[in-house]
């Protein structure tokens, strides 16, 4: 039980910790509402919280702990450990957030962009294992984004690449929370998706008998309805487009897709494969895999620990 490693991956609502050991492998996990609508103040305490009952219920005890990775939303600042005002979280204008959580716990922590870790989660463990580059998009709420390079996550000049989300993919297209407009996440993410079919809705002056959900969606899809089928296939055509920018821009070996928009499954990947092999040049779709991510809820927590071993060696070669 030595060397073992804290993990979380915090998010607006919900927020996963884990006990892992060294190979990668989740020995117990928690997952909790993140208490964000509370303020800063709340959401560090049901963290700090959670990962002392994560040892409990785990049977370790913090000695035992070789440090502590934290998925985080972003912009961060991971050499310093600081989060700027994310756009989802208010109150975290330049919080040194690895500086406050090494108090609490007395371990090292590692701090990296959730989307970040997800991307290096299924690069060491999941779809990505054995490539040499991959990109993530996590599409849920938003559309997150994650570059491995080699092993190593890209972050560029300020720490912000990967915002594969706000790429821009309609001019004076949708409103999108970063203040732009039509960012490739306001069409690609769970609310994206819902805000097409509902256009699609009134446009043919249907009122339907349910809340658009995601979830009712794929069960309308499957039941051969074509309107939630067509609102569907925008939507991979759209993301289509903006993986084709990126198999353009960076050449990766895989494209791994994960978050609850993949569950809709073949209506969306279909024409998502379709519009990338169309737009891309040649050699840059040649080779090319788009799947789907394998590690669930686990990416995060896997990619945190994994930040955490990698801050580590560095430290020590350092």
């Amino acid at each position: 039980m030595k060397g073992l490693i804290l993990a979380a991956d915090v998010g607006g609502t919900n927020m996963r910790t884990a006990l892992l050991n060294a190979k990668g492998e989740v020995l117990k996990s928690l997952k909790r509402p993140s208490l964000a609508h509370k303020g800063r103040e709340a959401l560090i305490k049901r963290l700090v919280q959670m990962f002392q009952d994560t040892l409990r219920e785990g049977g370790a005890d913090i000695r035992q702990i070789r440090g502590i990775g934290v998925g985080f939303p972003g912009p961060l600042d991971t050499e310093r450990g600081i989060v700027f005002n994310p756009p989802n979280l208010k109150g975290w204008q330049e919080v040194y957030l690895r500086d406050i959580l090494e108090q609490e716990m007395g371990r090292p922590v590692a701090l990296e962009n959730d989307a970040n870790a997800a991307a290096l989660g299924e690069y060491w463990k999941g779809a990505g294992r054995g490539t040499r580059s991959l990109v993530c998009l996590t599409l849920g709420t938003g559309v997150g984004g994650g570059v491995v390079l080699e092993g190593r996550v890209w972050h560029g000049a300020k720490g912000i690449a990967g915002e594969i989300g706000h790429m821009t993919l309609v001019k004076n297209g949708r409103r999108c929370g970063c203040g732009n407009r039509g960012c490739l996440e306001t069409y690609g993410s769970a609310s994206g998706i819902i805000t097409t079919m509902k256009g699609l809705l009134e446009r043919h002056h249907i009122k339907p008998k349910e809340a658009v959900t995601l979830e009712r969606m794929g069960k309308w899809a499957r039941a051969g309805d074509s309107l939630t089928r067509r609102a569907i296939r925008e939507t991979g055509v759209n993301l289509g487009i903006g993986i084709a920018n990126v198999a353009n821009l960076l050449n990766p070996e895989m494209i791994v897709l994960s978050g609850g928009v993949t569950n809709l499954g073949e209506y969306l990947f279909g024409p998502l494969r379709e519009e990338v092999k169309k737009r891309a040049l040649p050699k840059a779709v040649e080779g090319l895999k788009i799947v789907k991510a394998e590690l669930g809820d686990n990416a995060g927590v896997i990619g945190a620990a994994r930040t955490l071993l990698l801050t580590v060696a560095q430290g020590r070669n350092g």
